[in-house]
């Protein structure tokens, strides 16, 4: 039986992660989207890629940004697109070299791109792109495309970075904020069966919802909108997020909030020590602790239906 206890426990503790984790992935992407985080990172990855003229005073990268393919995917004539599919790069790069000249072939539209490949990256990238072809344009969009992809691996590890700085930064603001004391939920936990038995259920009930929760709130990109309406929509989210978070740990009887400050010593450190281990568990995003609860509901089953056949003995 105390085995159990303290198995339940460690699910009301996860549960109290795995809500809080929640808030601050809808927080985090409510931020990247007021920021447009997602975007200027590929814009920047793109404004590397296409470094140098296309004709003498224009340059490529803007060129790039007006094709009609483009621009269909961008919110607005101004507006920059946070995702393009490699197969449309490769297709515009193509299409902006050939017109670009009069030039017979693809190599030879390249040579006369102004500019050098040390004066121009872009000329240089195409140039090899051009001849590791030799002059297929269908295996000249694969070489565009394949770097493309590359390129899009480092934007992603950019916003990844960001993501995880933004992660930990998020939940140190709510845990302080909310007094999501790991020490002091788990002696709650341990000394009061009815909260284990609500966090139960409401570990239950994330199991089954968390996993769409998370997919909704980390979700890349919204379907149409401009960027302000997206950005409104997570922010939206992200409150709902938060108020789903308290009343979850309210609704058990658990400690939130901060209603009397600890005076010794002792319990200064312990406030410490129990504030920083929930602020490293929620950063570490709720895709984590959904998969630890998973495991831990499925333990818990088996040893009550071996406690129950046991008893039934």
């Amino acid at each position: 039986m105390f085995g159990l206890e303290t198995l339940d426990v460690l699910i009301g503790l996860v549960t109290v992660y795995l809500v809080f984790a929640l808030a601050c992935t809808a927080v985090v992407e409510a931020i990247a989207a007021w920021f447009d985080v997602r975007s200027k990172n590929l814009n920047a990855a793109m404004s590397e890629f296409l470094a140098g003229d296309i004709k003498p005073g224009q340059m490529f990268r803007d060129a790039f940004y007006h094709h009609p393919l483009v621009q269909s995917l961008s919110k607005g004539e101004k507006g920059r697109p946070s995702y393009i599919p490699p197969e449309i790069v490769g297709q515009v790069l193509e299409s902006l070299v050939l017109a670009s000249s009069t030039a017979g072939s693809l190599t030879e539209a390249v040579n006369l791109l102004p500019g050098d490949a040390a004066s121009s990256r872009i000329k240089g990238l195409l140039d090899s792109f051009s001849r590791q072809a030799r002059d297929d344009l269908a295996l000249f969009r694969k070489e565009v495309e394949a770097h493309f992809d590359a390129l899009m691996d480092r934007a992603s590890g950019w916003t990844k970075r960001y993501s995880q700085t933004a992660a930990m930064i998020v939940s140190a603001v709510l845990v302080i904020g909310a007094n999501v004391d790991t020490v002091n939920i788990a002696s709650s936990l341990a000394s009061n069966p009815s909260a284990r038995e609500k966090m139960l259920e409401i570990a239950a009930q994330q199991v089954a919802e968390a996993k769409d929760a998370e997919g909704q709130i980390a979700a890349g990109k919204t379907a149409g909108g401009t960027a302000l309406e997206e950005a409104k929509k997570k922010t939206h989210t992200a409150r709902a997020a938060l108020e789903r978070a308290r009343l979850n740990v309210e609704s058990a009887g658990l400690p939130f909030g901060w209603k009397d400050c600890p005076t010794s010593s002792s319990d200064i450190a312990k406030k410490i020590a129990g504030l920083l281990v929930s602020i490293l568990a929620i950063s570490l995003g709720a895709p984590f602790w959904f998969d630890v609860l998973q495991r831990f509901m499925q333990v818990r089953s088996t040893g009550a239906a071996y406690g129950k056949r046991k008893n039934e003995k």
